[in-house]
């Protein structure tokens, strides 16, 4: 078989997973909800792609590429059940893990991980843009709260209208908690539970950040490393 075959398959491989990221990130940034049918289509062509790479490497390879997917699933399962991610967001993870095979270099040797942490560039910029809102728009009169939960408040939420949360109530759980005249933020590394909304005008909340979207953009930053090293 021709060795551009065997150039061509890593190539088109990695444009219909970035494609298919890029796509469900696009889902995940407009409604936060993401079609199975997103995952279950590419996955076709992209099973026997990455069967190929995998099967034409030398016999241990396959322990290698065996190694990656488990732990690609093992995060992934383990950021669901503790509720780190979303469902979508463990999806993409055992997505990435599947059809990304490990290469011998330090970043590709499990290439969800070297994809999770290139995906902070994107998750770094979300988070100035929640700061820059929260310097325009927050408040934090009338609450009970420290500086380090202030802090995390400017970083991680957003102080929004309740006109803004009723039109992208998909986007947003409040974090305001109402306790007769006191206002408190309730702070949680678990992606907290849909909440009642507080009878305030104005109060804040976590934001719902379209995290598949921020892995597309770590996996197009780990393709492009790839290509330049």
């Amino acid at each position: 078989m021709s060795i551009y075959f065997y150039d061509l398959v890593p190539v088109l491989r990695r444009i219909v997973l970035f494609s298919a990221l890029l796509y469900a990130g696009y889902q995940d940034y407009k409604t936060r909800e993401i079609d199975d049918k997103t995952w279950v289509y590419p996955s076709i062509l992209l099973a026997p792609l990455t069967f190929f790479e995998v099967y034409n490497r030398s016999p241990t390879y396959l322990q290698i590429y065996l190694v990656s997917l488990f732990l690609g699933l093992l995060i992934a399962i383990l950021s669901l059940k503790l509720k780190l991610t979303g469902e979508a967001d463990a999806i993409a993870f055992a997505f990435i893990s599947l059809f990304e095979p490990p290469g011998y270099r330090i970043i590709t040797l499990f290439p969800l991980g070297s994809v999770i942490i290139l995906s902070l560039v994107p998750t770094l910029l979300y988070t100035c843009y929640n700061l820059y809102w929260n310097l325009k728009h927050g408040s934090f009169a009338g609450y009970e709260a420290g500086s380090l939960v202030k802090a995390l408040a400017m970083l991680t939420m957003r102080y929004i209208s309740r006109k803004e949360y009723e039109e992208k109530s998909y986007m947003y759980i409040p974090s305001t908690q109402k306790q007769g005249d006191k206002l408190t933020i309730e702070l949680s590394p678990m992606i907290p539970e849909k909440v009642e909304k507080p009878g305030l005008d104005e109060f804040w909340a976590v934001t719902l950040a379209p995290y598949v979207f921020f892995l597309s953009i770590g996996y197009l930053l780990y393709t492009i490393l790839l290509l330049a090293f």
